[in-house]
């Protein structure tokens, strides 16, 4: 508000507009008074007048060139003519009668402000003024907010050879204010300056302009009477006005003022000049002199200056012109006693309130359904409200903005509302509904009628909420993110034997199988007889012993009608099986689901079954066919008939009984033979390799036996091998019988033609099996991903990013897809435990057609959700994004899923048409960076539109786009992985795909992808540039083209980021063309704001659209970017991917991992910044220093403790006292969190669980499940970082 000197009605206005009565609060207000310290208030008077000088010769030229500039040749009048406009038009007129056009207003206001230099401060200052103006505006280098868009290189043009005399001028700007005269009000500051400075000092000094705060600083600290004594900071207001152009008359740059309060605070600097910005709404340490370089504009900017000198015995000093008012400062004490005497008056009412009060009547908005209603009053509130649950985006302003228009005779007012880029175009701006006496109502009724629109667009709940806070199965589904859930009872694994069991009793044709052993160098052949044909098996492998395999192969081909007894066959079986496991089963029962033959002709069998029936004394064989000896297993009847193997006859002396020999002193000997026999191994698990910490009592012992206590068995021992493989076999036709009942009931939609891919979707690691569902699952989280985002794209276009995120997080979440898992029954097929074979018993069809009742197992809903995105996997690689969409379909009916080429195009069809005048010029040169020429070019121009974008055009912000690439960049990167020849290790490819998709790492290769555009007059903008003698070559990357809100620090950030680039850039590429190791320290040290990566991802969305659903052009863009081929040498070379803070927990193993960091603002150079030291356990092992953010802290200790432990791995038994350290790690310092809370510690234990391998802001794996991947139901122990199985 503008409050002018001489009256207090600006008072009574602040309470009409605000609905309030000024009051002062008593109590304890002496107390406080104690603790105000008012300042010495003084005046410096000056000459009004600049001594007998004549005009500069720099701003006579300019005043030269401004008078003489021709306002027919000016571009806009030139683009008006060739518009159709001719001398009659109305607009050409007005044109050349007000000189109203670009390049004279900035030629005016360029005078302007020169002239008001001269005055304040003098020749030298304006001489200096226009020389950095014009060369400025001649490279380009404009110091104030500039957007790219802004640029027209006609009127650039025609203004350059306006100013090409005083460009050519010879003036030396480097020389010093003292060799020029100075303004009789920059002397009297200086004598001011040169008296009050001294220890302690900490001064402000307001001026009117910001080209004064910048000339007037390069004065101070350049004169001799005032360089050596203070050091000058600058500050200056910045604008974020959407249609602001950038001005020549600009010279103060708004990137160097970031860390000026700060300076002061800290007292690197004590004298700061400021505009009237810092009077008020921004933190300024105290200070104990302000001086008023002019006069206060009025009453209130008199006040807030004073309230800057808030140090005990401050002064506050006001500098006035020799003529002006003497009484000025008892006037505005005059007034401020009276204002004072106004705010004490508490029983003050006044009627306009009442009156407003009345205005705003009874309109309310009412939903039926819930009885929920919003007045005028409420509807601000609820705006903002609304509001704030959008993204939060660093650099954009989430708040309503409120325009107002007055009616014809200005007596009524109405608001427009206009809601951030993130909205929807059709209800992003909203017009009151009303006219109104007071801009307070009128905001209140564009409040109204937005909110209104929103609730209609279907942005507003019936209860007049957020969609967000509402939605309670999205809620639960993100505390399910936060924490995972704990065991849920499922249902019992689900036995197919029992179909098998009913066949026998309801059908009447048999099938047979072949069952081929290779064992050694022969192959046995076995029959197989079931009542139902027999699903086709793999080939596997048994391991009989350490050093010996035997393979099996199962020849569907042989599986035809059997029409042979089945009586016999059943005999058979129970004669193979009671071989090996008599004691596990009754030799009189009969009736097993499937049986067991040697391959011999159907009327052979009985004759065979008669000669294999039975045993026979060991000794009569051995005396009748010692050859016979190797047909059967040998038993000891000794010892209850204990199994043996032959390996042959050993001849040993025994004593035999009668009168001992003449001449003898000893018993009477002779040789006797005996059997050679090892144990039959009691092994029943041939499905695992032995390992070399087997049990050594399995080892096969050499044994001697006497013949007169042992039996053979008829059945040839080849035979009874095969029986004893039979608990496998039976094994293995279990599983290919659950998936066969999987694919034909649950999952029969999807046709499945490769059966083991549900085989091993459906396995848990902890089953150890030859595989297993992790890598399907790596690839089904992808697929599920992508149909998630595209589906909910397509199905909510007026959705902001924000409750697309929110509500894909609860599609794609563990609770929700392992109730998935439970609803359709997914939960019974799924194998979790191991097969040992221990306890192993035949099964008989008169136990399995016996109605057993209902049991549950315990099962983590993580494995659930797992298989459940692994069975989304294996239809992708059966089938591709089809059958996806068919699984998807089953186990969530309740969405209305979308093929993914008809999301596109929904997508396509809303985007807007091309227009030429939305698309600036240089989107050809954009096109050529990107390799992709759009023919929907608008969805380019949303690509590069971010959020703090206050234009009003239609497009809106990338925020939709770039949610959308994620997934897109997700499933690129994913299939590349998964597809590769080699074969990975689940966890490898989660480390693979967190890198390449690291928001670190797309900056980067953003950053280093540019093209270079010829530009007149252009100087160098870094090391890479080429020039030639006619132009002038400058590298734009993607991040130059990208349209933002004139935002001060966004810039700030845009430099200074590309200032690191610069810097880190070569040792970053060296790394990823000739590294072994990813470069995770160097890329979180160049910490790119999120917007860098942000419209990566937008355009790999755009090009996704507007190619058709084309995931080939989509990759040339990253194969153009790096990202591919970077990718395939990983792929290839095997680069270690694995972030170096997951790598300190894997060599640290059981340690405790310790992080302390702290902030260091004073210290040598090069040591301030973030300060992080790293404890393994009790040692300490690193300390780095001078980071620029706490995660760049963590990660180069990390990385330098890896190094030292791995270099001395014994440090974690012995403290790392006196060792040799690498270069840049220090340690044995006290490092202790600051009194400003600035310390941190974090501790990590390096055995925790990582659930989700999701990126933290310096790109490490926290979270992914690894757990699933890596040994979800037998406890294996994963590191952080890595996964060590126990």
């Amino acid at each position: 508000m503008n409050s002018k000197l001489g009256g207090l009605e600006y008072v009574k206005k602040i309470e009409q507009n605000m609905h309030a009565l000024s009051r002062t609060p008593k109590l304890h207000r002496e107390e406080l008074l104690q603790y105000v310290h008012l300042p010495e208030m003084k005046t410096l008077l000056y000459p009004e007048s600049v001594s007998g000088s004549d005009n500069p010769p720099l701003l006579k030229g300019l005043l030269r060139i401004y008078s003489e500039l021709d306002i027919r040749s000016d571009p806009y009048v030139g683009k008006l003519r060739a518009a159709g406009h001719g001398d009659d038009s109305k607009q050409l007129r007005k044109a050349l009668m007000s000189r109203k056009t670009y390049c004279q207003d900035q030629m005016k206001g360029l005078c302007a402000m020169a002239f008001n230099v001269y005055e304040e401060l003098g020749p030298w200052a304006v001489e200096r003024y226009i020389y950095i103006c014009l060369h400025n505006f001649q490279s380009r280098q404009v110091p104030s907010i500039v957007n790219f868009e802004d640029l027209d290189e006609d009127e650039r043009a025609y203004l350059l050879r306006a100013f090409a005399p005083l460009l050519e001028c010879n003036v030396d700007h480097r020389r010093s204010p003292e060799d020029f005269e100075l303004s009789p009000k920059v002397r009297v500051l200086l004598d001011c300056l040169h008296a009050e400075v001294g220890p302690g000092f900490a001064g402000l000094v307001f001026v009117q302009t910001r080209a004064s705060v910048s000339l007037l600083a390069q004065l101070v600290s350049t004169h001799t009477r005032t360089k050596d004594r203070v050091i000058v900071g600058t500050f200056v207001g910045t604008s974020n006005h959407a249609k602001r152009k950038s001005s020549i008359a600009e010279v103060h740059n708004v990137l160097d003022q970031g860390e000026t309060l700060d300076d002061l605070r800290y007292g690197r600097k004590n004298l700061i000049i400021a505009t009237s910005v810092l009077e008020e709404g921004i933190d300024v340490s105290a200070t104990n002199t302000v001086i008023c370089f002019e006069k206060p504009a009025n009453l209130k900017s008199f006040i807030q200056r004073r309230g800057r000198a808030r140090s005990a015995k401050s002064k506050y000093i006001i500098m006035l012109g020799e003529g002006y008012q003497k009484n000025i400062l008892h006037t505005w004490g005059q007034l401020e006693n009276d204002m004072k005497q106004m705010y004490m008056d508490d029983m003050r009412r006044l009627e306009e309130i009442r009156q407003q009060e009345d205005e705003e009547g009874d309109k309310v908005f009412k939903v039926e359904s819930t009885g929920a209603q919003m007045s005028l009053r409420d509807a601000v509130r609820h705006l903002e409200h609304w509001c704030g649950v959008l993204p939060q985006t660093q650099y954009a302003d989430r708040r309503p903005v409120y325009s107002l228009e007055h009616d014809e005779g200005r007596t009524l007012v109405r608001a427009r509302v206009l809601l951030p880029k993130s909205v929807d175009k059709t209800v992003r701006e909203a017009l009151g509904g009303s006219w109104w006496k007071s801009k307070k109502f009128a905001k209140r009724d564009a409040a109204f009628e937005a909110y209104i629109a929103l609730y209609h667009a279907g942005l507003v709940n019936d209860h007049l909420l957020p969609l967000i806070e509402t939605d309670v199965a999205a809620l639960t589904a993100y505390s399910d993110i936060e924490k995972r859930p704990g065991l849920v009872q499922v249902k019992e694994k689900l036995s197919p034997w029992a179909n098998v069991a009913a066949a026998w009793q309801t059908g009447s044709t048999r099938f047979q199988s072949t069952l081929n052993f290779s064992i050694g160098q022969s192959v046995v052949p076995m029959r197989v007889i079931s009542p139902l044909a027999l699903p086709s098996l793999r080939r596997f492998t048994l391991y009989p012993e350490r050093d010996s395999a035997v393979q099996v192969d199962f020849d569907p081909i042989t599986t035809v009608e059997y029409t042979g007894g089945i009586e016999v066959s059943d005999t058979i079986t129970m004669l193979l099986l009671f071989s090996i496991y008599r004691s596990r089963m009754a030799s009189d029962r009969r009736g097993f689901p499937i049986l067991f033959e040697p391959f011999i002709g159907v009327t052979e069998r009985e004759k065979w079954l008669a000669e294999v029936s039975g045993t026979r004394p060991a000794t009569t064989l051995l005396i009748k066919s010692p050859a016979q000896m190797q047909s059967g297993i040998v038993r000891d009847l000794s010892m209850s008939g204990v199994p043996y193997i032959f390996s042959g006859v050993q001849y040993q002396p025994v004593e035999i009984d009668g009168p001992q020999a003449e001449g003898n002193a000893g018993p009477n000997m002779k040789l006797a033979p005996f059997l050679a026999v090892s144990k039959l191994s009691k092994r029943t698990d041939f499905l695992h390799p032995l390992v070399d910490n087997e049990d050594p009592k399995q080892a096969r012992v050499a044994q001697y036996l006497a013949p007169n206590t042992c039996t053979v068995d008829n059945l040839p021992y080849t035979y009874s091998q095969c029986a004893m493989y039979i608990p496998c076999i039976m094994h293995h036709v279990e599983i290919a019988l659950l998936t066969e009942h999987l694919c034909d009931n649950l999952l029969s939609p999807v046709h499945f033609e490769d059966h083991h891919l549900v085989t091993t979707a459906i396995t848990t690691s902890s089953a150890c099996e030859a595989y297993d569902y992790q890598s399907l699952e790596f690839m089904g989280d992808s697929c599920l991903k992508l149909y998630a985002t595209m589906n909910l794209m397509a199905m909510h276009l007026n959705w902001h990013e924000g409750y697309l995120t929110h509500k894909k997080a609860y599609i794609v979440s563990n609770g929700r897809l392992a109730l998935a898992a439970q609803q359709t029954g997914l939960d019974q097929y799924i194998t979790t435990k191991a097969f040992t074979g221990y306890k192993w018993k035949p099964l008989y069809n008169e136990d399995l057609l016996h109605t057993q009742p209902a049991k549950a197992r315990e099962m983590s809903t993580k494995t659930l959700a797992d298989v459940t995105e692994a069975l989304l996997g294996a239809a992708f690689v059966d089938g591709g994004y089809p059958k996806v969409l068919a699984c998807l379909s089953i186990f969530f009916p309740e969405d209305s899923w979308r093929s993914l080429s008809d999301c596109r195009a929904v997508l396509h069809q809303v985007a807007l048409p091309n227009k030429a005048s939305h698309f600036p010029h240089y989107f050809s040169h954009l096109e050529v960076l990107i390799n992709h020429q759009f023919n929907t070019k608008s969805l380019l121009l949303e690509a590069l539109t971010h959020p703090s974008h206050l234009g009003l055009d239609d497009v809106p912000s990338y925020e939709r786009l770039e949610f959308m690439g994620d997934a897109v960049l997700d499933i690129i990167i994913t299939t590349r992985v998964f597809q590769h020849r080699s074969s990975l290790k689940p966890f490898r490819m989660h480390l693979l795909r967190t890198a390449l998709v690291n928001a670190n790492f797309l900056a980067f290769v953003g950053m280093r992808h540019f093209i270079s555009i010829a530009r007149a007059s252009l100087p160098a903008t870094d090391s890479r540039t080429v020039t030639s003698a006619s132009d002038s070559i400058v590298n734009y990357s993607m991040w130059h083209f990208m349209r933002h809100g004139h935002n001060a620090d966004l810039v700030k950030a845009q430099a200074s980021r590309h200032a690191r680039f610069v810097e880190l850039e070569p040792a970053i590429s060296e790394a990823l063309v000739d590294g072994h190791s990813y470069p995770w320290t160097l890329l979180t040290a160049l910490g790119p704001e999120k917007f860098f990566s942000d419209i990566i991802e937008s355009i790999i969305a755009a090009i996704y659209i507007d190619s058709a659903g084309s995931l080939a052009a989509c990759e040339a863009f990253l194969t153009v970017l790096g990202i591919l081929p970077y990718l395939d040498r990983a792929l290839d070379s095997g680069i270690a991917v694995m972030h170096p803070k997951e790598e300190l927990g894997v060599v640290a193993g059981n340690e405790k991992v310790k992080y302390e960091v702290v902030l260091v603002e004073d210290g040598e150079e090069g040591s301030r910044g973030y300060k992080c030291k790293v404890s393994v356990g009790p040692h300490e092992v690193a300390v780095v220093f001078g980071a620029r953010t706490r995660v760049e802290a963590k990660t180069r200790a990390a990385e330098e403790a890896v190094k030292f432990l791995k270099q001395h791995p014994k440090e974690l038994a012995t403290h790392p006292e006196d060792q040799d350290l690498e270069q840049g790690e220090i340690r044995g310092e006290d490092i202790r969190p600051d009194d400003d809370d600035e310390g941190e510690e974090e501790y990590v234990d390096a055995v925790d669980v990582i659930d989700e391998m999701e990126l933290e802001d310096d790109g490490s794996c926290v979270g992914q499940d690894v757990n699933g991947a890596f040994g979800e139901e037998k406890g294996h122990d994963v590191r952080m970082g890595g996964c060590i199985s126990l």
